[in-house]
């Protein structure tokens, strides 16, 4: 009977060859993870370096066609780093949101380890530690990445079970009751937008409306625009009175602001029928004359630029909502020293103001409010679903109240 085959990811005794140069080659043969058996060779200065970055190459070996193979002997940052350039189908939103936990959360927490050093032990610490430094919701996403990372390594064969499933960390957070605004308390804030100069110089009483009559994502409302899709359709059409939620606008690493031709989720793709007033304020700004005719792009950035980023365009609701009625920050929308200088923080940012009234209210209170108005007009989840893009009802039914073509009854009752 033959020797039996090598283990595949293993090697084999190391041997030590000196070099003309005074240097010390290291080298051994790999069972590769194609099932053959390769020499792997490093130089160092000594036999203890050469040792060494051996070692290193071998357990960071890869496999043949690019993609890496994972063993036990893994880094955790490795496997963080295979995981992240996997396909997913992720939404841009979400690979960034994921690659900020990687880096800020995963890799601190777990990188110098291995695959197999991980257990559920470490793992229900490492989060019960992410949840007290950085809240609850980075600990959930945190876990959501380990649980995707380990998945990875059980198809590689590194490991048997899912070390996140096993943890018995208890990630609590006290949930809000979702709260939108009333129909007094949305016509008192559409009157403070139209009445401040500051809202009108960044172009956002409309936008505001927009989404109040909508309920659309912010980023999809800023990927509004004329034109037509893929089959030749109109995006926008007025005299059918609806739109194609296509696409939403995204900022890529690289490449600044893009229009991302798909919605944040598969869901997210859906006609909705418009309401009179969404109607009229599009064919108001149509007959405005200024650079909007030299652009398909509705809500254009204020001063230059072909888009507006969701970002940005967040940061001045925010100011401005904490603005609005507001004695305690004297209506700037920040905290004040006593010479009435905003107080900033470290690195010069400034100390927004949360006193006032409407401080409670963000960008995705107008999709809540749209949500709940539906509801109270006797729509069912399902129809409010589908006007949100939501796949399941059950997240517009926990979430949101405070496929295709959504009926014409939802724009009557979005109208105002």
């Amino acid at each position: 009977m033959g020797r039996p085959p090598q283990p595949v990811g293993t090697y084999g005794r190391i041997y030590f060859v000196d070099q003309p140069s005074g240097e010390t080659q290291a080298r051994t043969r790999f069972r590769d993870y194609d099932g053959r058996v390769r020499m792997v060779t490093k130089v160092g200065r000594s036999r203890a370096a050469a040792e060494r970055a051996l070692k290193a190459e071998l357990t960071s070996r890869q496999a043949l066609g690019g993609g890496s193979a994972i063993t036990g002997a893994t880094r955790m940052a490795a496997l963080a780093d295979v995981w992240m350039e996997a396909e997913h189908g992720w939404s841009t939103g979400t690979k960034r949101t994921y690659r900020s936990v990687i880096n800020k959360q995963i890799k601190p927490a777990f990188g110098q380890l291995c695959v197999r050093e991980v257990s559920p032990g470490v793992v229900s610490r490492a989060l019960a530690a992410i949840a007290k430094s950085s809240g609850p919701g980075a600990a959930k996403s945190a876990r959501a990445c380990l649980s995707g990372m380990f998945s990875v390594a059980i198809e590689d064969g590194a490991i048997a079970a899912n070390p996140v499933r096993d943890s018995n960390a208890k990630i609590s957070a006290s949930k809000r009751a979702p709260r939108a605004l009333t129909v007094a308390e949305m016509s008192r804030l559409r009157e403070l937008f139209r009445s401040s100069d500051r809202a009108i110089g960044l172009d956002l009483p409309d936008l505001v409306d927009w989404m109040l009559a909508t309920g659309c994502r912010i980023g999809e409302a800023l990927a509004l625009r004329y034109g037509t899709n893929r089959d030749g359709k109109p995006i926008l059409d007025l005299d059918a009175r609806t739109w194609e939620v296509n696409a939403t606008v995204v900022r890529l690493r690289g490449a600044g602001l893009t229009i991302q031709p798909r919605p944040k989720t598969t869901a997210g793709w859906r006609v909705i029928a418009l309401p009179d007033v969404a109607v009229r304020m599009l064919a108001n700004r149509r007959a405005k004359p200024d650079r909007q005719k030299d652009s398909s792009v509705v809500f254009l950035p204020p001063l230059s630029g072909a888009l507006r980023d969701p970002s940005n365009v967040s940061g001045d609701l925010r100011q401005l909502l904490d603005s609005f009625d507001c004695s305690a920050c004297a209506g700037t929308g920040h905290h004040l020293n006593n010479d009435d200088s905003p107080k900033t923080e470290p690195g010069v940012r400034r100390i927004r103001c949360a006193e006032g009234p409407w401080s409670w209210v963000t960008s995705h209170t107008f999709r809540k409010t749209a949500a709940t108005r539906l509801d109270e007009a006797g729509l069912t989840p399902r129809q409010v679903a589908d006007q949100l893009g939501h796949a399941n009802p059950s997240m517009t039914l926990d979430v949101y109240f405070g496929r295709q073509v959504v009926s014409a009854e939802a724009a009557r009752v979005l109208d105002f």
